[in-house]
This record gives C-alpha cells, sequence and structure tokens, in this order.
C-alpha cells in the first residue's frame, strides 16, 4: 500500500465570487453613520441627481487620507448612514475607511465653498413609505457638516498623506 496524497479540491474563487464574498462579509458589519470623505467629486457639468452604487464604495474619515494630502481632484463629503467601517479587518486600519455597499442610493451634484475648497455634498437618501427616497438633512445639520469640514480642511492643510498614496487612491475613483 502506498501513501498518495488525495487530488485537492479545493476552488479558486473568481473575482466575482470574491467580490459577492466581501460584500456579504461588510453586509455583517453594522452600520454607521457619519461623514466620511471621498478625493473626488461628481463632474460639475452635471445636475444634481440620484447614484445608486453598483460596487462597493470606500470612504475614509480621515480627510487627508481621502484626498491624498489634499491633492486629490476634488474633496466630497458624504454623510451616510449605513456605512460600514472595515477598520478592524483592514491591512492598514490607519485608513479610517467606511464602506458603502453597493444599492446605496445617493444625492449627488451639490457644491458648497468651505475653507477655500469647492466641496461635493454626497448624501445617502432614505427611503419613504410611498417608495421615494428622501434626504434626512436639515439646515442645522448641513451648518454642522460646513463647521466639520472647515476643521478637517484646517487640520488636514499642509499636511502629507500618512499612508502610501498609492493605497489611497480607492478613494479618488468615480462612484459607481
Amino acid at each position: 500500500m502506498t501513501n498518495q496524497t488525495p487530488p485537492s479540491h479545493t476552488h479558486e474563487p473568481t473575482p466575482e465570487e470574491r467580490l459577492a464574498n466581501a460584500i456579504e462579509g461588510i453586509r455583517h458589519l453594522p452600520p454607521v453613520g457619519g461623514v466620511t470623505f471621498r478625493g473626488i467629486t461628481t463632474p460639475r457639468t452635471t445636475a444634481p441627481s440620484v447614484l445608486v452604487t453598483q460596487n462597493i464604495t470606500a470612504t475614509s474619515r480621515d480627510l487627508t487620507v481621502a484626498t491624498i494630502g489634499l491633492t486629490s481632484p476634488g474633496i466630497a463629503a458624504v454623510i451616510l448612514h449605513t456605512g460600514r467601517d472595515v477598520t478592524p479587518l483592514s491591512a492598514v486600519p490607519q485608513v479610517q475607511e467606511v464602506a458603502l455597499l453597493p444599492g446605496t442610493v445617493l444625492f449627488t451634484g451639490r457644491f458648497v465653498e468651505i475653507a477655500g475648497h469647492t466641496i461635493e455634498i454626497v448624501e445617502q437618501l432614505f427611503p419613504t413609505d410611498d417608495g421615494q427616497w428622501t434626504s434626512s438633512t436639515t439646515t442645522e445639520g448641513l451648518t454642522r457638516l460646513t463647521q466639520a469640514v472647515a476643521t478637517a480642511i484646517n487640520n488636514a492643510t499642509g499636511q502629507p498623506c500618512p499612508i502610501n498614496t498609492a493605497y489611497c487612491k480607492r478613494f479618488t475613483t468615480p462612484i459607481t
């Protein structure tokens, strides 16, 4: 009798299966709200509109990271309600990444001037009882957001990106 190793029957997941597994894993994390950032905006020639994400969308709580030290193509402040804080699972936890799942409904294309920068306000919308989508942001909430973004910009000014800038490019791709 010879010792033979049985053939391996492990299945190497396809890229699609890996994405589906990642989405399922992230879905199990508790939802978090707050303001996060991206280092790109919707083209300013685009009218404000509703966008439904098709992929996992990376945002960061750290403006310096999301904008690669304020050198990215733009700045978007993302008001979210059901993001997933992936920091505990991240290979780079200092990124402070909060992911939006596919199917997240966002209102894009609103721009404001804050601390000398043009900022896009991207807001996650809520479903209403009649199947529509609505904002939960109040005038007071926008005032607090403006103050928080101004503070973040002030803190980020002159600060280099604290991690490998190639990694941060994930925050500067268009939302799809």
